[in-house]
């Protein structure tokens, strides 16, 4: 899908069928003919539109004669999360491809940033602005970061609450999957900050003294969520361990318990077999026996009950 975007003459931006100077070219999934189009018009590489849509690139910038690629890597709830073995939130590379009248973004997936940036969600900008264009999203891929790291807490701290009465791999494999995440995020974020120290220098984006204010502003952003992404993986990994050892108490635990009951159930299972064996024995003809028999039985489970209480095998 290719959309093209530019300021009309009230300076809102108007959809337009055909790329001119001063677009803003959005591409979605583009097909092959959409990128041979655009490769053959502004003599731009077919590489810089295939890596933008290869789910494993890493942010980084590479330049050409005529342009220049900058790959992000937005957070995003990966489509297979319902699945035991898949992490819940994953990265997607996101291209942002300068030329000299024209800025392309390009994605294999729609994300709700573009949308946003289209609607001003996170600051005004005219299409002929290319740099400021760049820098609101790195802007908005910051906030993206902070809130899925959010996400992550909350579902890690569901899971804790779980692991307190709980016997089975499930939650397990939800905080491996969590942790897979935050190995995604941390790679990424890294690489985001090299990459925006690297753009800083003024070498490839020619960066106004208000620009490179905002760009820093949106570096220490970055670093705090790769900070707060890599304490939360060591958190996450601590749990883990911590899970083997809960879910191994809990099973001493069953295991007492029912070693606690079958000792009860022995002792009134013994008597009364002895007592129900085709024998003679005393005072088997007295009603009062059967009695004095169950009492015994009663008495005898009460008080195993009762000491096992005290030894703590048994919490009622």
């Amino acid at each position: 899908m290719l959309k093209i975007y530019r300021n009309g003459q009230d300076a809102m931006l108007v959809e337009e069928a055909v790329i001119r100077p001063n677009s803003l070219v959005m591409m979605i999934n583009p097909t092959g003919e959409e990128i041979n189009q655009i490769t053959r018009d502004f003599s731009l590489p077919e590489k810089f539109f295939l890596d933008s849509l290869d789910k494993d690139e890493r942010p980084r910038l590479e330049r050409d004669e005529h342009g220049y690629l900058i790959v992000l890597n937005i957070p995003v709830k990966s489509p297979n999360s319902a699945l035991q073995n898949e992490a819940p939130y994953i990265t997607l590379p996101l291209g942002i491809i300068h030329t000299e009248n024209n800025i392309f973004l390009v994605s294999k997936e729609p994300h709700p940033i573009l949308m946003d940036l289209i609607a001003g969600e996170y600051g005004a900008f005219q299409t002929t602005m290319r740099t400021r264009v760049t820098l609101l999203l790195f802007k908005a891929v910051a906030k993206h970061y902070d809130d899925h790291l959010g996400f992550i807490n909350d579902e890690a701290g569901k899971l804790q609450q779980k692991l307190r009465a709980s016997y089975h791999n499930r939650e397990l494999f939800s905080l491996i999957n969590l942790n897979k995440s935050l190995v995604f995020f941390s790679t990424s974020l890294s690489a985001l900050a090299i990459l925006y120290r690297q753009i800083m220098q003024g070498r490839t984006l020619k960066i106004h003294d208000d620009e490179r204010r905002l760009l820093n502003d949106i570096l220490v952003d970055i670093e705090q969520s790769a900070e707060v992404a890599e304490m939360r993986r060591e958190s996450l990994s601590n749990l883990m361990d911590a899970y083997a050892a809960i879910v191994h108490n809990n099973l001493n635990t069953v295991l007492k318990t029912l070693t606690a009951i079958a000792i009860v159930m022995i002792i009134p299972t013994m008597i009364g077999s002895i007592f129900s064996m085709n024998v003679a024995l005393p005072q088997e003809e007295n009603p009062v026996s059967t009695v004095v028999i169950g009492s015994v039985m009663v008495g005898v489970s009460l008080l195993l009950l009762l000491v096992l209480y005290v030894k703590k095998y048994i919490r009622l």
